[in-house]
């Protein structure tokens, strides 16, 4: 199946969210007060639970980035596959926030986390559409 090209930029930006988040779980996991917005031990659980996930997230906008370069058709699939599970984890997060009040203290460690929220749901929902539209071309 033909594709039509994606953009560098769009390409450079999926690679971008994946290193991005990589070095996030690096931080969160070695350098305590740095990005964490709350040390409380039901944060701390429900962060950890995201470890995997957004792993497989990575995958998804390497593989991605990497047949899209490509024009291959299959890089609109993981695309897909991306984008979603980024709206996925950015919604659950949000929740998380609402639900415990997280929103009330802001500090660095929550102002990175709303920052990381927005863009969760806005590039993830943002590449579900960008790489369906290289389809429909």
């Amino acid at each position: 199946m033909a594709i039509g090209n994606a953009s560098t930029i769009f390409i450079v930006l999926e690679i971008l969210v994946g290193i991005l988040t990589i070095v996030f779980w690096v931080l969160f996991l070695f350098v305590p007060n740095s990005v964490q917005s709350s040390n409380e031990k039901c944060y701390m659980v429900f962060q950890h639970s995201f470890i995997a996930a957004d792993l497989w997230m990575c995958a998804a906008f390497f593989l991605s980035a990497y047949l899209l370069y490509n024009r291959n058709a299959a890089g609109v699939l993981w695309g897909i596959v991306a984008g979603g599970t980024f709206v996925f984890l950015g919604l659950m997060d949000i929740l998380y926030n609402i639900e415990n009040g997280m929103y009330k203290h802001i500090n660095s460690g929550m102002f990175f986390e709303i920052l990381i929220n927005l863009t969760s749901v806005v590039f993830g929902g943002f590449t579900i559409h960008y790489v369906w539209k290289l389809i429909q071309h």
